[in-house]
């Protein structure tokens, strides 16, 4: 229980830094060498890379939850925030690159 709490309030501050990511993005500093330290470097591993694994891995056990009709040991907006979230970096990571 404490371990899908844990594991689901940190797929949300990574999904925070996906937001970051998109951000970045947008504005062209992907391309920028010198704006990527240690922090930015940081922030684009856990934002693009991390977050939809770990997303995909919280969503499972809240599947797993769902299918045996037990309740979620959290609070139901991180639930619905992560599912969101997933959607977003499903259609960002898969559809608009083709």
């Amino acid at each position: 229980m404490k371990g899908l709490s844990f594991l689901s309030r940190f797929a949300f501050i990574c999904n925070l830094l996906f937001v970051v990511c998109l951000i970045i993005r947008m504005s062209g500093s992907f391309e920028d060498n010198n704006a990527v330290g240690a922090v930015g470097g940081t922030v684009i591993v856990l934002g693009w890379f991390i977050a939809p694994v770990i997303n995909i891995a919280v969503n499972l056990s809240y599947a797993y939850y769902w299918m045996r009709k037990k309740p979620l040991p959290l609070s139901r907006w991180l639930a619905i925030t992560n599912v969101f979230f997933l959607l977003v970096q499903l259609f960002i990571h898969l559809i608009l690159p083709a």
